[in-house]
């Protein structure tokens, strides 16, 4: 059938909502064990249920985990790689009840709690075994009443299951715990308020020992080996010759190193190597427990994940010359969750074209095999090419960003007309919007709007000047960077001036309030999932891993009722108080269950837009917490986003 020539705005997309959202999720954390292939698959058909599915020898797919749990955990809200596979077994926290268990990796068996039932459950998470399966170690955080979450590493006695013990405590924040191989030692990260932990982190590391069925540190033998002030470390892990190998970024003066991003280092008998200085980002910000963006070999070779300019791409570290080799990834734009046996390495990858497959690498010929993915629901004709933008700034710096032009088939666009657009703003604000697919992005572009996708300064993926220019500039310079993105798109037709919305959730909903009262002339519609409006009702109410969080954002420690001021950075920077600016309608999204941006916050901007009589529309859904998880919730929320901006644009015009 011909292509229809219309308008951009009459367009109609190849995809609807309920496609989008009925796809399954894209498979996280591959690992093997014994022989076979498993990953997590989250299912927002059953209300975001993170279930084990295992490939099997012909393809097909098995759901290990029975109806009733859940392989997730809340530790520091956002929780991460909850599960750990292991001989024939898999151990989990399951998130109803925070509980540990252990289930035979075989159909149709019953996980089995590792705790008395009387037992203190708290949130588990970052699960390792010593080789002789006899103790299971675990960073653990427990509620206090009347003060902050105690966060620990801690370990359960797997002989006899029944409780949990301490092994490390003290600071505010523990991960990445990682035992040698043969089990003596153990290393950590660890860092305290009002440090973020890629702001300033320390890599620990002390000697195990024995006791009967108890396992003690030698707290006598604890050393601090990387990290401190204006210096964080990152995914440390043993080798199999006991090196610890560990990704550094900043200045650690101390001990004489120094990274510009996070490059890779090795340290054993008290001296430190440097095993990568090529001006690209080994580590990340983090955020997840179970990051993993290298593997160490068993002949000391290194396979790892480096970021430059924000585009991933995997590369071969020789053991012996230390000399850095791409390996072909055939156009993937974003690789993830790596890990692997022996010397093949397993992980995920994307292109703009192909949504996350698993992927195996192994030498020989036939050196990358897919092992498992989704069919993408477009065809290349329908498919969006994003175009990387590296727009100057107004402050004579340069930034980056994704554009994405309306792409469909089954239309064409009228001679002159320019597309509407969506602006995009990621969370973190330390996140990186990435090219990889998405189904998201495609649905904007097949009803015809660009979309644009910034990646202001503060974004990972361009090292750590980059990335900490935002640091006591939170609210103005990643504002003003979009408002810089959009404008460049203008000037270089790109865009109708006149149809520009934005859409962003956390930080990046934050962004989106920040830019629609900073430049309010430059929107006409805005999109907030659980945005923050007032940053003091933000600090009163927030979970503690984000509790120091601003200290370094806005540049001054939060001060309790002196903070709500003018003359502030909490007062002078929350959207909430420069509402009279805005000039467009919004739509807020809200779960009731969000721990990490309250309901309180976004019902506060809702109260201060009805009393000035502003347009806009507030939807709250009961059981979604920070990140909406359920079908049915994402189906709603994008079909009344989309619905909201079309009214707003055809009112206008």
């Amino acid at each position: 059938m011909a292509a229809v020539r219309a308008p951009y705005l009459d367009w109609q997309p190849r995809l609807e909502p309920g496609q989008i959202y009925s796809q399954p999720a894209a498979p996280q954390y591959p690992g093997f064990d014994q022989g076979q292939m498993y990953f997590i698959e989250q299912r927002a058909a059953e209300g975001g249920r993170s279930v084990l599915v295992r490939l099997e020898d012909d393809d097909s797919l098995t759901c290990l985990t029975p109806d009733g749990y859940n392989l997730r955990s809340r530790v520091h809200e956002y929780g991460g790689k909850s599960h750990l596979l292991h001989n024939g077994a898999v151990y989990f926290s399951n998130d109803a009840d925070g509980v540990i268990y252990r289930q035979e990796l075989k159909t149709g068996t019953v996980p089995r709690s590792l705790l008395a039932a009387d037992a203190d459950a708290g949130l588990s998470i970052d699960f390792q075994i010593t080789p002789d399966e006899r103790f299971l170690v675990f960073v653990h955080e427990r509620s206090r009443p009347d003060s902050e979450n105690e966060n620990r590493i801690c370990y359960i006695g797997l002989d006899r299951p029944d409780s949990i013990k301490e092994l490390v405590a003290g600071a505010d924040f523990y991960a990445s715990p990682v035992l040698a191989e043969d089990a003596r030692r153990l290393a950590w990260v660890e860092w305290d308020h009002p440090a973020m932990p890629w702001d300033c982190s320390l890599l620990k590391c002390g000697r195990l020992v024995r006791q009967g069925d108890e396992l003690l540190l030698d707290k006598e033998s604890v050393q601090v080996i990387a990290g401190g002030s204006g210096c964080a470390v990152c995914q440390p892990q043993f080798g199999p010759d006991g090196r610890l190998v560990f990704a550094l970024d900043g200045n650690d003066e101390q001990r004489g190193l120094s990274a510009a991003s996070w490059d890779l280092f090795a340290w054993q008998d008290d001296a430190i190597e440097r095993l990568t200085q090529d001006d690209a980002e080994y580590g990340e910000a983090f955020w997840v427990f179970g990051q993993q963006r290298y593997r160490i070999h068993p002949d000391k070779d290194i396979t790892a994940i480096r970021t430059r300019n924000g585009r991933d791409e995997m590369v071969h570290i020789d053991g012996s010359s230390g000399t850095v080799r791409p390996i072909s990834v055939s156009g993937d734009t974003s690789i993830s969750h790596l890990s692997g046996r022996g010397q093949e390495s397993l992980f995920r990858a994307a292109s703009f074209r192909q949504d996350f497959a698993i992927y195996l690498d192994a030498p020989g010929p036939s050196a990358r095999r897919r092992l498992y993915g989704h069919d993408v629901l477009l065809s290349d004709r329908d498919i969006s090419e994003p175009q990387r933008l590296d727009y100057p700034t107004r402050d004579g710096a340069i930034a980056h960003a994704l554009y994405y032009p309306p792409r469909n088939s089954a239309w064409l666009p009228i001679e002159n007309d320019l597309p509407p657009m969506l602006v995009m703003v990621h969370g973190g604000p330390t996140h990186r919007c990435e090219a990889s697919f998405s189904l998201l992005r495609q649905y904007w572009t097949g009803r015809g709007f660009a979309v644009l996708d910034v990646n202001h300064r503060g974004s990972t993926g361009y090292g750590r000047t980059y990335r900490q220019a935002l640091r006591g500039q939170w609210g103005l310079l990643d504002a003003a960077d979009v408002a810089d993105a959009v404008t460049y798109t203008i000037d270089h037709a790109m865009a109708h001036a006149k149809r520009i919305c934005i859409r962003g959730g956390s930080a990046g909903g934050y962004a989106v309030l920040r830019t629609l009262t900073l430049y309010p002339e430059l929107f006409c519609a805005g999109a907030c999932y659980y945005g923050i409006g007032n940053l003091v009702t933000l600090m009163e109410i927030t979970h503690k891993f984000e509790a120091h969080y601003l200290d370094g954002l806005l540049g001054e420690a939060y001060a309790g009722p002196a903070s709500n001021r003018p003359g502030s950075a909490y007062y002078d920077r929350s959207p909430i108080h420069h509402l009279d600016a805005l000039q467009s309608p919004m739509i807020i999204f809200q779960g009731l269950d969000d721990k990490v941006v309250p309901p309180a916050v976004s019902r506060e901007i809702v109260q201060v837009l009805e009393e000035k009589g502003i347009y806009h529309q507030y939807v709250e859904y009961a059981g979604e917490g920070h990140g909406f998880r359920s079908k049915e919730t994402r189906i709603d929320a994008l079909q009344m986003e989309a619905a909201f901006f079309l009214n707003v644009i055809h009112g206008r015009d």
